[in-house]
This record gives C-alpha cells, structure tokens and sequence, in this order.
C-alpha cells in the first residue's frame, strides 16, 4: 500500500447499505484500533481483490494441468486403440463354415414333425 493523492479522476465515491449492527461493530473496532472506516474498506477490498487474482491464477495453473493430462491420456488410448486394432486385424481368422459331414455321427437328430433338433441318447 502506497500513498495516493486525492485526485477526483483517481477516486470513485461509493455508496452502499450496511445492516445497523454490523457498522455499529466495525465502527467500535475502527475507533479502538484508530483507523479510520475508509483505510480499513480499501485495505480489505485491495486484500480480496489481491487473494481473488492469486487464486484465479492458481485455478487457471490447474486448469492447465488437468487439460494437458486430458489431452496426453486422449493421445495415449488413441495410440493404444491403433494398437488393438492391429493386433486384431493380425489375429482375425474369418468364421469356420461347418459342413455337411460334421453333423453325423455326433448324437444329434433332426425331428421331422417340429423342425427341431433333439439329443439322442
């Protein structure tokens, strides 16, 4: 905090409603502490508006961080889903056909009436 001149184009007079018991209780405090109410108003307001601009700062270092992971990870599983594919592609042996010789002889039988297959014992 550094001193300011009263300068009318530099200052902005504000206006604004307070309820009863708190400006009873802030003003008890200035006085004791011998500040006057506007040095404490601009101290607290140059105190939140400092805090507001470090944690915005600090969110938007976050918010980096979390995109350049997202961004990596989106990177990594399109590597590793290249990767599967081709591993499939190499892997894929297209559907054995059955033949007309392979359901002899296994047990099963045709039921003529219901179209179905049975199990014979």
């Amino acid at each position: 905090m550094g001193i300011h001149s009263v300068n009318s184009l530099d200052h902005k007079l504000i206006n604004f409603n307070v309820p009863k018991y708190l400006i009873t209780n802030f003003d008890n405090l200035m006085r004791f502490k011998r500040i006057s109410r506007t040095s404490m108003l601009i101290r607290l307001m140059e105190e939140y508006v400092r805090s507001e601009k470090k944690n915005m700062e600090e969110d938007n270092t976050l918010n980096l961080m979390i995109n350049d992971i997202t961004k990596r990870n989106k990177d990594d599983l399109k590597k590793e889903l290249v990767g599967l594919r081709k591993e499939v592609r190499e892997e894929y042996e297209p559907p054995m056909v059955p033949q007309f010789d392979d359901h002899q002889n296994d047990g099963w039988s045709e039921e003529t009436n219901s179209g179905w297959l049975s199990w014979r014992r």
